[in-house]
């Protein structure tokens, strides 16, 4: 798999030094880490990553309110949805608005990695889903 520069944007430390340690253990380099919208916008316009991890329920602002901030400043930006949420309950939110995957939390690698691989060969914007892990 090809190394990516990647924004991780998620209001827990404890979920944005997971999601980094993940990445960087599988040689993705994390250029930045948001806790919230507003983090996330100026620091997808200084770094401008590859892709960004998202997660949906912040304070102040949701996941689907930077995606759409973002998107506005980048209409080709690429996100994987990193989240407790069933996507079930948010998929019309999202779904047409942008290059988008879907993980759910805990997050795991060979989930991460398919959803960063089927997102980043897509040609234009799609909407695939990588759902926990089968019990």
């Amino acid at each position: 798999m090809a190394s990516y520069r990647i924004l991780i944007v998620d209001d827990s430390m404890f979920s944005r030094m997971n999601i980094r340690s993940i990445l960087e253990t599988n040689g993705h380099q994390v250029v930045g880490e948001a806790p919230d919208m507003n983090s996330a916008v100026k620091l997808y316009q200084s770094s401008k990553p590859d892709l960004v991890t998202m997660d949906l329920n912040m304070p102040e602002a949701s996941g689907v309110e930077a995606i759409r901030s973002i998107t506005t400043i980048d209409p080709k930006a690429r996100f994987v949805i990193i989240s407790a949420i069933d996507r079930r309950l948010v998929w019309d939110q999202f779904a047409s608005m942008a290059a988008c995957q879907y993980v759910s939390k805990p997050v795991e690698w060979p989930m991460l990695k398919s959803a960063i691989a089927n997102l980043m060969k897509a040609s234009g914007p799609s909407v695939q889903s990588k759902g926990a892990k089968k019990k």
